[in-house]
């Protein structure tokens, strides 16, 4: 199945959304590694890079990264670190590759403005097969902090041996975009077999704005039991099809950012570029079931009835439930304030003391009392 030319047009809104996302999560990432000086050389892969820019100039994922890199301009030269950027732009069946030569024009363009950046950025080209590239550059990828693009508009990525090379990493996050609904139209073809086999009365069962959690879900399954990977889902709408991101990271610092940006996207649901649950509609009273709970009342019910369960626990323990969840430490904050001023949970002072900087990077661990 080919690929659908995206840079001949405009972006459309699905496609910004998901650059908006790698955008952010690349401002997020790059300063984490920069100050901290036993990091002398961080490294980011875009495999799918495009030419830069689309039809109407808006900027691609390679322009938006050199952009993220430049806001840290001050910061990177005080720190002395070192940033290699590999861009990758392969147009298969094509003699002439037209996008990867723009890829360049347009980066050292970019580069040329700003000419600070001879001091620390190596920018490496590739028009290759990005499904070879990948393993070619692994190595690189097992050394050093690295941050990797797989935005792909296709399935082949999410292949089982692709997903074991991600797993084994330590020092990688990684964010892949999928075309998730062709998986309705042709999950029953060899292609979507070989890179993620669902079966039949799934695809056919499962309503169609869920087909990105069903494809994540089954990623994740795939898992070793004992994997410190942590995985998330972003779905999109993109005019009437569903496509999404899934977020990777072992690091809860990289877990906590990218939650907090998906959530600041959607307050509603942290899950999707729409209300993927129907959460506006749960305001009003079912006349039959009662009031539906939204994803996040559904997990301060859940999370509620985890601590009342015990007779106490720690922050730490709360915090990571959280995650493991999807969900923000703010909507855990608010049920436990909730629950102290209701005499069910104490703890000292007036915060709990939940939120990443105080548990990872302090071990300030508190201790919830429970109240029966």
């Amino acid at each position: 199945m080919s690929g659908k030319n995206i840079h001949s047009e405009p972006f459309d809104n699905g496609t910004i959304t998901k650059l908006e996302i790698f955008e952010d999560y690349a401002q997020a990432w790059i300063p984490t590694f920069v100050m901290q000086p036993r990091f002398g050389e961080i490294h980011i892969f875009d495999f799918f890079s495009g030419p830069g820019y689309d039809s109407n100039n808006i900027p691609g994922s390679p322009i938006r990264i050199l952009n993220k890199i430049n806001e840290q301009l001050g910061n990177i030269l005080q720190s002395k670190t070192k940033i290699v950027l590999h861009l990758n732009e392969f147009e298969p069946n094509l003699k002439a590759q037209k996008k990867f030569e723009l890829l360049k024009k347009n980066c050292e363009e970019f580069i040329l403005l700003n000419p600070k950046f001879k001091y620390f950025l190596t920018v490496n080209y590739y028009n290759e097969n990005a499904e070879d590239l990948f393993f070619k550059l692994l190595p690189t990828i097992q050394e050093f902090p690295s941050l990797v693009y797989l935005d792909q508009n296709g399935v082949k990525f999410i292949s089982q041996e692709y997903v074991d090379e991600l797993e084994k990493l330590n020092t990688t996050d990684f964010i892949y975009f999928v075309s998730s609904s062709f998986f309705k139209r042709y999950g029953k073809t060899e292609e979507f077999k070989k890179a993620l086999e669902i079966e039949i009365e799934e695809l056919e069962s499962e309503e169609y704005r869920n087909m990105h959690r069903l494809v994540f879900n089954k990623i994740n399954s795939r898992l070793p039991e004992n994997s410190e990977l942590k995985l998330f889902p972003f779905s999109i709408k993109k005019n009437a099809n569903i496509y999404g991101i899934i977020f990777g990271a072992k690091n809860y610092a990289a877990v906590d950012k990218f939650l907090k940006i998906a959530w600041k996207r959607n307050n509603l649901n942290g899950e999707a570029d729409f209300d993927i649950d129907e959460d506006k509609t749960k305001i009003q009273l079912d006349m039959f079931e009662g009031k539906k709970m939204t994803k996040i009342e559904k997990f301060k019910n859940d999370l509620e009835s985890k601590l009342l369960e015990n007779t106490s626990v720690t922050n730490k323990q709360v915090l990571m439930y959280t995650y493991a969840n999807g969900h923000i430490p703010q909507h855990a904050v608010d049920l436990l304030k909730q629950m102290k001023k209701e005499g069910k949970l104490d703890y000292e002072g007036k915060s709990p003391f939940l939120n990443y900087e105080n548990v990872f990077r302090k071990y300030n661990i508190v201790n919830y009392k429970i109240i029966k």
